[in-house]
Parts: C-alpha cells; structure tokens; sequence
C-alpha cells in the first residue's frame, strides 16, 4: 500500500492570504473557503511529512531541485507585506531519499539547499500552518522538461516514501491560465478558458493519461504553471488508489485557481 495518504492541487495567488488581499479577498472567497477545507483534512491525516512542488524557485530545463535544508523561512515582503514571517522544518533525509531514486529511474535532479521559500510554496503553507500543520516540509521545484517526465519523478517520490516508512501528503502549487481577461499579468488569450476548462475536466474524471498528454500547444498559449507540478503529484499517487475531487474553480483575477484533492 503506498505511503502517499493525501494530494492536493492549491493555487498560490498571494492575495489570497487575508493580511494581503484585504477585502479584495472576497472575489476569491470560493479558494479561501477550499484551501481551509483541504489544509484541515490534511492535518486530520497525521502525515510525517509535506512535500510541497512549486513551479517558482530553482527552476531549471531538465533538471528537478530537491531542497534538503533542515530549516525554511519565508516573507511576503515582495507582495508588500514583510509582517507574515514563516518558518518550518525540513526533512533533509527523505530528501536524499527521493534524489537516490530518481537517481536509480534515470531522471535529473539535484540537491539545493536554499532556505527561503517562494511564494509557490509560502501561499500553501500558510493555509497548512493556519490549520495547525506542522510536521516537516519538503519544498520541490519543477524542471521544465517533459510532462511524462515529471510524472516518472513523482513515481521516485512514492518509491522513497515507502522506502522510508513515512505517512507523507504531497501539494501540488498550480496556477492555471494567466490570460483570461484583458487585464491578465500575461495578457489576453481565448484560448486561456479552453485550457482551464479542459484541465479541470481531467482532474474531476482522475483521468491521468489525458493530463499528462495534454497538447502542448494549448498549454503555452494559456500561460499556465500547473501541469508540471501536477504531473510529479500524479506520479507520486500512482498506485495510491486515491481519488480526485475538485472543490473549486474560479478567476477573479483573471487566473485561473483551482483546488482539488485526492482521497
């Protein structure tokens, strides 16, 4: 029985953290209301450990970042707000666990050890440590290399965890499109909506083969950060007899959020 428990799709917008977003908060209150819900079964579940996978960070073409620091620390000063301070564990050794498998599976990926957290991974865990969350966390940065072959690495996750014994949740921190309305950070394309309807299909229907064949084509024109860091979260519950629920949708801001879990 794999030792993934639980996954979770999160948007990463800070304007969804209440000392930001302020009353705005409320166009996004459907996110708010799901990351609180998700964050809260999470913590129900106990793991040993919280891998979160950001499309910010280290990124790299072909090669995945494993942060292996003890420590992480983070701030929202660069959303102006430096008041939000945040700090959580590490997990160094399952760390190097999940990097000798990949190892083993052929895949790229290196150590890192910076310690300051991106707002990929800061956005999330603020909801998780608000529920009270507080085993260690695992930060992973995408590589930009094929969709299967993130899904391959998310496989060596599940390896290391059941290698380890530990109980872990992974997150998946996924913006979709960026260019739904004409006042979008990437701009306006049509194709924008096309791309956040298909995806949330797929995630509702746990249909992976489509995900991880989405057309490419349709992807870059939406401008999205998200089915890399779902492909890894797919590989890692491959075998998990986990399921996909989606909680909500929507795109106040002109991005598309959506959360789901998978159970």
């Amino acid at each position: 029985m794999s030792n993934v428990i639980y996954g979770i799709i999160a948007p990463h917008p800070p304007i969804v953290i209440p000392e930001i977003g302020g009353k705005r908060i409320k166009e996004a209150e459907n996110t708010k209301t799901s990351l609180e819900a998700v964050s809260k079964k999470l913590k129900s579940l106990l793991p040993d450990a919280v891998i979160i996978i950001t499309p910010h960070g280290q990124i790299s073409q072909a090669t995945i970042h494993v942060y292996t620091s003890h420590v992480f620390d983070g701030d929202f000063s660069a959303f102006g707000n430096s008041s939000i301070k945040i700090k959580c564990k590490g997990d160094p050794v399952m760390g190097r666990k999940i990097l000798q498998e990949a190892k083993e599976a052929g895949i790229y990926a290196a150590e890192i050890q910076e310690s300051f957290l991106d707002h990929g991974i800061l956005v999330p865990y603020y909801y998780l440590a608000a529920a009270g969350v507080n085993c260690p966390v695992l930060p992973i940065s995408i590589s930009l290399s094929s969709i299967r072959a993130l899904f391959e690495f998310g496989k060596a996750v599940s390896k290391a965890a059941e290698l380890s014994g530990k109980k872990i949740a992974v997150t998946a921190s996924a913006d979709m499109s960026h260019r739904l309305t004409p006042d979008a950070p990437s701009g306006f394309s049509p194709r924008g909506k096309e791309f956040d309807e298909k995806l949330v299909d797929l995630v509702k229907n746990n249909d992976v083969n489509g995900i991880l064949d989405f057309d490419p084509v349709l992807a870059r024109e939406a401008g999205q950060d998200a089915l890399w860091s779902i492909a890894i979260l797919l590989g890692a519950l491959e075998g998990s007899g986990l399921k996909s629920r989606v909680l909500s949708y929507e795109a106040p801001f002109g991005v598309g959020y959506m959360v789901a879990e998978f159970i």
